[in-house]
């Protein structure tokens, strides 16, 4: 049964007792793997028992089909629920999942976390229709959950944080939740029990390089500048920025651009409500900002917001084996359009 994202939290606080199985499958398998060890955490007290926990990978079932429902079947040294975890590409899993899937033992509990799929996947498709599986998509965190991420993690230590800061952390971290929960827990260390962190200290321990480098491409990307933008592409990809972090810091870009544009429709000039843009903007990208707004409509930059959220959600559904491709063309495409509106 596959799981509304607005109920997996809930689910995984407290699971219903009819799902024996989950499935969890996704672009953020850091978010995948935090899910299923926390799931695995409600029946199992230590993960490391071999009595009470058994761990299966994807080879393991391909070489062997009938070792799943085996260990399914197997009855627990000392009581309880039995636990099988297993991990895998996708593909290779297909045929021991569907066997197993019929004739589920009540007693035992099976999470399965996919590495290698997409929603269009057979097996995918075989545990979103399953009545007892719990089939749940992981993929990357948006401003809103990486915000409320970042709340949790401070929370913890009574740490409070200036609000341009808490920008800079969902402009940065998102791509992977295990690697933002990691930069989450060395800026706690970093601040300790009652301290503050302000933007400085953020930017400063997360390093600029990244930023500064898809700063770079957007000042490309509202130029018009093709060569530059794919120079300043090619070279995000080549150093792991995930395509849909490239798109959330160009959605940035064009939302910033349309609350400049607003302002100025309420009477401002142009160069004061640059100014008044908040988060405030790297120095890079306040002449050609500027130039923009004066030039584009808003109707124009509230058109690319809108193709940049849906294309931000056709990367979030995995129904794209390319999100690479399908970002560089997407993004080519608006800095074409951008070359004719400055001209």
């Amino acid at each position: 049964m596959k799981i509304a994202p607005r109920d997996i939290a809930s689910l995984l606080k407290r699971p219903d007792p009819r799902f024996l199985v989950f499935f969890l499958y996704g672009q953020d398998q850091g978010l995948a793997r935090e899910r299923s060890i926390g799931l695995a955490h409600l029946f199992a007290d230590n993960l490391d028992d071999p009595f009470a926990v058994t761990r299966l990978t994807g080879n393991q079932l391909s070489d062997d089909p009938a070792l799943l429902r085996d260990e399914m079947d197997a009855l627990p040294a000392f009581g309880g629920i039995r636990l099988v975890m297993v991990t895998g590409a996708g593909t290779e899993m297909l045929s021991a999942v569907k066997n197993c899937l019929t004739g589920l033992n009540p007693d035992a509990r099976l999470i399965i976390r996919a590495t290698d799929v997409n929603t269009r996947h057979a097996l995918v498709t075989l545990c979103d229709k399953e009545t007892q599986c719990a089939s749940m998509g992981c993929y990357p965190d948006n401003e809103r959950s990486i915000s409320d991420l970042a709340r949790a993690v401070f929370a913890a230590d009574n740490i409070t944080v200036e609000p341009d800061g808490l920008s800079i952390l969902t402009e940065r971290l998102g791509a992977d939740r295990q690697a933002s929960r990691s930069e989450l827990e060395k800026l706690a260390l970093l601040a300790g029990p009652n301290g503050s962190l302000s933007r400085g200290d953020i930017e400063e321990a997360l390093g600029d390089n990244a930023a500064l480098m898809l700063d770079q491409l957007s000042v490309s990307l509202l130029a018009g500048d093709v060569k530059s933008f794919e120079s300043h592409h090619a070279r995000a990809l080549r150093e792991g920025t995930q395509p849909v972090m490239v798109v959330r810091h160009a959605l940035r870009l064009f939302k910033t651009l349309a609350m400049i544009q607003a302002l100025m429709r309420g009477g401002d000039g142009v160069s004061n409500a640059v100014a008044k843009a908040r988060p405030p903007l790297h120095f890079t990208l306040k002449p050609v900002m500027t130039k923009t707004a004066s030039k584009w409509s808003l109707h124009q930059s509230n058109d690319i917001i809108d193709r940049l959220i849906a294309l931000e959600t056709q990367i979030k559904s995995g129904a794209f084996q390319d999100a690479r491709a399908l970002v560089g063309q997407s993004l080519l495409g608006l800095c074409l359009r951008a070359r004719a509106a400055n001209r």
